[in-house]
């Protein structure tokens, strides 16, 4: 049997929620940015809808405590990673860069720092064992 992704079985609630979003203005979340809201679906810098805690971690789709405004760009790199991941990369990001002048600067920052971390990461703590 083929799961259904929840977006899409809830449309009209979802759209609702996008207008919604659309109508306040609301910048992207993660970003901290303006949001275009004229740009069509599918272009990096259009409107998306975010769940904050992502339908694959058990959040609502159709929750309004639980959407947020994004660049999909910006959506597309955040994937499903927490609030708090996203919060502290915004900091290393702006205390690198400064404020980003745009979208795709802030995400490049993220995923330049992403590789950094990979390439050389962090000494691991030696792990204490009683076995003999």
């Amino acid at each position: 049997m083929v799961k259904q992704n929840p977006r899409c079985k809830n449309g009209h609630k979802r759209r609702k929620l996008l207008a919604r979003l659309k109508a306040i203005n609301a910048p992207c979340w993660i970003c901290l940015l303006p949001i275009d809201a004229a740009l069509p679906a599918g272009h990096p810098l259009s409107m998306e809808c975010d769940e904050l805690t992502p339908v694959s971690k058990g959040g609502s789709p159709t929750d309004l405590t639980n959407v947020a405004a994004a660049h999909r760009c910006c959506n597309n790199w955040r994937r499903n990673r927490g609030v708090r991941f996203v919060e502290t990369m915004r900091a290393r990001v702006f205390s690198l860069i400064g404020s980003p002048i745009d979208p795709i600067a802030f995400v490049d920052a993220a995923k330049a720092i992403e590789r950094q971390e990979e390439a050389f990461p962090p000494p691991s703590q030696p792990t204490i064992t009683t076995d003999w």
